[in-house]
């Protein structure tokens, strides 16, 4: 799946798809929010949560690995 077609989805359908293929990269965890980091096939998918309720607000896509910055000190190589 390339990232246009995954961002055509509707954001449940997009989290499924996170949670079943996708590769968990990081968590970043701020006042209000925590932010979860995926690579899906040839792309990266950040979604940002509400800290409290757990409900998901945005889905975040990038091909570029700048999206990585925060969570390189959490990834072991």
């Amino acid at each position: 799946m390339k990232m246009l077609e995954f961002e055509g989805l509707e954001q449940a359908e997009q989290l499924d798809l996170l949670y079943t293929e996708g590769t968990f990269v990081g968590k970043l965890r701020g006042e209000e929010y925590i932010r979860l980091l995926y690579q899906l096939h040839d792309f990266y998918a950040e979604v940002t949560y509400l800290r409290y309720r757990f409900t998901a607000i945005s889905v975040r896509c990038s091909d570029a690995t700048d999206i990585l910055e925060p969570y390189l000190s959490q990834i072991k190589f």
